[in-house]
């Protein structure tokens, strides 16, 4: 309540500021209103009370009070890249590899009595490893247990979104960026297209995985699975995906793409309207297009934690007693909070694929045709 009476003698002031004959009837007001809040009220006459109010304006100030509130946080969208991409645990800092070896050379006719001609393997080699990110706040205690509307009560859930946000942002620009864009369309059209999101580029794009060799000319049985999309695509992606018939033809055409590959969104697609690109993932599990890290052992996104209170009640007999948070710092009074992730990608061909791990687990449309 005391915390209540202040809020409303700082508006009256701060309302006030110009009349300095004013202000100081208020501050000489509000005293009587906190000695009745201390049950002190026997010393002081009714008349003299209600003076106070009036002086003060309580009526009108308490009203403003109780009708200011802080508005509900923005929802913000969330990625779903965790289907699609490949988790990669690492159990320390240090670069790791992983390896994928081609396929031996086909069988040659073997003559009578000779001898079976040598056949090799090729490796494809890639590096992945981890980094920390982090951000810290700190406030002052008065703040805190000053704040009224209760607009710090969910700092630590701002923090903790921001840095899942973070997570969005890092793994959509693994893939999602020009040089990784150029070295798709660098490998063909088998790998990356010009089209729109439209039924017949979404055929074209299923058709360009089926096509695809390996550098022995084996054909490799690699299935689109997943479409990623900008959330501005995903009615577009619905009408396609989730039609009996071919939504953009007037006719009773079957629609074979129904239900083929299953919609994720990508809020941090970035893109400059009409021309809006997509992409087409694999299973990760079977050819990981884009290889996420994490830290052996710890959890699967990011950690809040605070900085340990060293200010410990301590009683006339030095007894001890349990340290709080809100206590904050023993010099300062401050009180610090801290959020991080643990988390990385692909890391030896920055200047080419990027985070791409496999170009062979997905495709690439720029959008920019019809």
């Amino acid at each position: 309540m005391r915390r209540l009476i202040e809020t409303i003698r700082d508006m009256a002031l701060e309302h006030n500021a110009q009349d300095n004959a004013r202000c100081e009837l208020i501050r000489e007001a509000y005293p009587y209103l906190d000695a009745f809040i201390d049950n002190r009220h026997q010393d002081i006459h009714s008349s003299t009370l209600r003076e106070a109010l009036v002086v003060g304006d309580f009526p009108l100030y308490f009203n403003r009070v109780l009708s200011r509130a802080v508005y509900n946080r923005y929802e913000f969208q969330r990625g779903t890249w965790r289907d699609y991409t490949l988790r990669e645990d690492l159990p320390d800092y240090t670069t790791a590899e992983r390896f994928r070896f081609d396929e031996p050379e086909r069988l040659e006719r073997r003559d009578e009595k000779e001898e079976a001609y040598a056949t090799y393997f090729t490796e494809t080699r890639v590096q992945i490893a981890l980094d920390d990110y982090a951000k810290q706040m700190d406030f002052s205690r008065r703040i805190f247990i000053n704040d009224d509307l209760g607009a710090f009560n969910n700092i630590a859930m701002k923090l903790g979104d921001s840095a899942a946000m973070f997570e969005d942002f890092f793994v959509s620009a693994l893939y999602d960026n020009a040089l990784s864009q150029a070295a798709m369309i660098a490998l063909g059209a088998n790998y990356a297209g010009t089209g729109r999101l439209t039924t017949a580029n979404l055929a074209i794009a299923w058709n360009a995985f089926m096509q695809r060799q390996d550098g022995r000319g084996n054909p490799l049985a690699i299935r689109p699975v997943f479409l990623v999309i900008p959330p501005i695509l995903e009615l577009t992606a619905e009408a396609i995906l989730e039609s009996t018939h071919i939504a953009e033809l007037a006719t009773n055409s079957k629609n074979v793409l129904q239900g083929r590959v299953q919609i994720k969104l990508d809020p941090y697609i970035a893109f400059a309207q009409p021309n809006v690109p997509w992409y087409l993932f694999a299973e990760p599990s079977s050819v990981p297009g884009v290889s996420v890290t994490r830290w052996t052992g710890r959890p699967n996104g990011p950690e809040l934690s605070a900085l340990a209170p060293d200010k410990i009640p301590m009683t006339r007999t030095m007894g001890l007693g349990t340290p709080s948070l809100l206590n904050g710092s023993f010099l300062t009074g401050d009180i610090e909070i801290q959020v991080e992730t643990t988390i990385g990608g692909r890391t030896d061909d920055l200047g080419t694929l990027v985070g791409i791990t496999d170009p062979n687990g997905l495709y690439f449309s720029s959008g920019t045709t019809p």
